[in-house]
């Protein structure tokens, strides 16, 4: 096709299926596509979603971790010297 390079090429020939091929089904092409992108868009969405909760889940544990290390190192503490300083074993 040979046009001026300044000018926009313009198609003027209408573009039909091939005789004898079978029909384009246009619509199922489009569905398909469509569906493809609704399954790619809505996986994503899971996904993030799925990260989103597991990180919510893991900052709850490890905040009641470390609450309850909070609130029972005093007396794992105080046990561990009363049994260094007054056990039965004591060897030093």
């Amino acid at each position: 096709m040979n046009h001026p390079p300044d000018t926009i090429p313009v198609l003027t020939d209408i573009v039909e299926d091939e005789p004898g091929a079978a029909p384009i089904d246009r619509t199922r092409l489009f569905l398909d596509e469509l569906e493809a992108h609704l399954t790619i868009a809505i996986h994503e969405q899971a996904d993030e979603l799925v990260h989103n909760a597991c990180r919510e889940m893991e900052a709850l544990l490890l905040e009641q971790v470390s609450d309850r290390l909070r609130a029972e190192l005093p007396t794992l503490v105080a046990r561990i010297i009363e049994e260094h300083f007054q056990g039965p074993e004591r060897s030093h």
